[in-house]
């Protein structure tokens, strides 16, 4: 477990940096990175490897944007993944996830044992939808990593603002969160067998 932690905090390299309220002024910015966004006591700015300033992407501005950029989006995917994990284990949709197969969603088991199950037309369909998102929704230029124009849940906020500061502070700290919570469901259930053995009692 120790070792899947450090592969994580290593390869999201700008994953840890403590946050001042201060943000740069384009994507890039002319904030130091070891000031920007997602600094946070009490690990402070965590870059052990040296990726931001010996990172392949150009400058340390430049390494710093591309890895904060898969850091918001490895963190978004990790909260959807940990809620949907939470849900899946005591809910389900109603109806058939594959009519040819009268298969229904209740059919479906959490956890690792949901690869077998879901049928591979359903993975094409979620890989063909994914693919879509990644080649038509883009980052927007001159914006914070993980800006693609849609707003925050439908709410816009100015830019700069304290309130959209301190919402870009909430989401990094809860996606890195987030990434640790799905690795440690997923290594849970390898090592006994069921999703959520922990809280399987308090159900």
């Amino acid at each position: 477990m120790r070792a899947v932690l450090a592969l994580l905090l290593a390869t999201s390299a700008a994953a840890f940096s403590p946050a001042a309220q201060t943000s740069s002024k384009s994507a890039l910015g002319a904030t130091a990175v070891d000031k920007e966004l997602g600094v946070q006591a009490p690990i402070g700015f965590f870059d052990p490897l040296g990726f931001i300033k010996n990172g392949p992407y150009g400058g340390p501005e430049e390494n710093f944007s591309h890895y904060r950029s898969v850091e918001v989006k490895h963190g978004r995917i990790a909260m959807a993944a940990t809620v949907g994990t939470l849900v899946q284990q005591n809910s389900h949709f109603t109806g058939l996830i594959s009519t040819s197969e009268n298969l229904s969603f209740e059919d479906v088991p959490n956890g690792y044992a949901a690869l077998a199950v879901v049928p591979l037309a359903g993975w094409c369909q979620m890989i063909i939808t994914i693919g879509l998102h990644e080649v038509l929704v883009k980052q927007r230029p001159g914006k914070v990593p993980g800006d693609f124009g849609t707003g925050y849940l439908g709410e816009k906020m100015d830019d700069q603002s304290a309130k959209q500061l301190r919402a870009l502070n909430v989401e990094l700290a809860n996606g890195r969160l987030a990434m640790l919570g799905i690795l440690g469901m997923w290594a849970s259930e390898h090592i006994h067998g069921s999703p959520l053995t922990e809280v399987a009692g308090l159900a």
